[in-house]
């Protein structure tokens, strides 16, 4: 079940604001959770009871674009220092962070550009560098605009693409990432009262989406925390492929893989382990 308890509202030094939720342990380690694409602040919540058992102060916050949080242009970069933004309104110095699905890139992000600060990198089920994964992204008309530097236009082009079709794949179906290819409770967030009228419903993931593909601004050497991969062997969505460049990648990374698991139980099944092997090397 979905708690709802500890939503609050965050109001970052740029004016922005962020939809923020906590739980968990409040007196244990701190840890930042990066939601799913599509998904917000409460995907969290699902974790709330086994974050309690493993002394884990959860907090997550929904992206640019998703829920009441203010719209704007999303980078890799840009979000992890959101992550560092957050914490500092929390009162929270060093800390462990969570990225599941399309929260993965997120994660890595916030390690690299807060290297002081995040002490341990859980990525669960975690998208990687689609271009570098399947080249043929790039004949995608909003990957084009992206690349181009016309990011309104990518994002409109993306927007439609999302309404229209649901998500889409590309000729490399095992390294395409089909956003909006699940359904979970915390996914309804974006819809509820909070939203801002005239925002376009889809528009966290169309912003996700080019973050993933039109280029990582981040260099992964400038991680130096622990990197924890947790990946499925029967992951239709995001396909094992994604952790084994990461893992590549990330010279202080270990690769776990979950025999059988898919998607969504390669987290759901594993709150516990996963937060307990965070809670270790972040305390």
């Amino acid at each position: 079940m979905v708690t709802t308890d500890g939503r609050s509202r965050v109001r970052l030094p740029d004016g922005r604001r962020v939809d923020v939720w906590r739980g968990g342990d409040p007196q244990g380690v701190p840890l930042v959770f990066f939601h799913g694409t599509p998904g917000g602040r409460l995907q969290a919540a699902l974790g709330d009871g086994a974050a309690s058992r493993a002394g884990v102060r959860l907090v997550a916050f929904s992206r640019p674009g998703y829920g009441g949080s203010t719209d704007g242009p999303t980078t890799l970069t840009s979000v992890g220092s959101d992550a560092g933004s957050v914490a500092d309104a929390l009162g929270i110095d060093a800390f462990a962070v969570l990225g599941v699905s399309g929260g993965g890139p997120y994660a890595v992000a916030a390690a690299a550009v807060l290297p002081e600060r995040v002490r341990v990198v859980g990525v669960v089920a975690g998208v990687g560098p689609l271009l570098e994964l399947d080249p043929s992204a790039a004949r995608d008309p909003a990957v084009r605009a992206a690349l181009a530097g016309d990011l309104d236009a990518a994002v409109t082009l993306q927007d439609g693409a999302m309404t229209d079709g649901g998500g889409r794949r590309g000729s490399g179906a095992r390294a395409t990432v089909r956003v909006g290819g699940f359904e979970s409770p915390e996914i309804l967030e974006p819809w509820t009262g909070s939203g801002r009228p005239g925002v376009p419903s889809y528009r966290g993931v169309s912003r996700d989406a080019l973050a993933f593909t039109a280029g990582w601004d981040v260099d992964l050497g400038d991680v130096r925390a622990p990197v924890h991969l947790w990946y499925g062997d029967h992951d239709r969505t995001v396909g094992l492929e994604h952790g084994q460049w990461l893992h590549a990648h990330l010279p202080t990374s270990r690769l776990v893989v979950r025999e059988g698991a898919g998607h969504l139980s390669t987290l759901l099944a594993h709150w516990a382990d996963v937060l307990t092997d965070l809670a270790r090397d972040g305390g």
